[in-house]
């Protein structure tokens, strides 16, 4: 999935309604987590340079990265099955 494509997802579930939805990651199918989303990192960020490996792979350059902030705060860390299934 590219970033226009997650884009236009999102674009397409806040004019579903679901604009004001906490968006959150749901992880490994056979055992379902859910996290929270913390931030992303993008190739030309400033915070790269520090902590950096010294190898990086090939798409390194071409990749935005999501991070997970750990289980929602008062709720399941589980995420539901349905959601699984129901993923474009």
């Amino acid at each position: 999935m590219t970033v226009n494509e997650m884009i236009e997802r999102l674009q397409e579930a806040a004019e579903g309604g679901f604009g004001e939805c906490e968006v959150r990651l749901a992880f490994q199918p056979s055992w379902p987590l859910q996290f929270t989303v913390a931030g992303i990192a993008t190739p030309d960020d400033e915070s790269r340079a520090q902590g950096e490996p010294d190898e990086e792979p090939d798409d390194a350059a071409s990749v935005v990265y999501l991070f997970e902030g750990g289980h929602p705060d008062n709720a399941s860390p589980y995420a539901p099955a349905w959601a699984f299934a129901a993923a474009q």
